[in-house]
């Protein structure tokens, strides 16, 4: 998935994964969100190299509460 206006992207730090979704800690406000691996998302490493980037549609994005989503 790349970016695209009705997506969100945030730079995360990975907290857990498990068979069913994956918890992640929001770095620009410290909120931690726990998304299921079918909620169409996608979650690399950022350009720093010292955490990730998530991916996610906007409106899922507005569902779990995402800052500036």
């Amino acid at each position: 998935m790349t970016w695209l206006p009705s997506t969100t992207r945030l730079t995360v730090d990975l907290l857990a994964v498990d068979r069913f979704c994956l918890t992640v800690r929001d770095r620009a406000d410290g909120c931690e969100h726990t998304i299921a691996h079918g909620d169409d998302i996608a979650i690399g490493a950022n350009e720093a190299g010292d955490g990730y980037t998530l991916i996610m549609p906007r409106t899922l994005a507005i569902l779990h509460g995402v800052a500036n989503a």
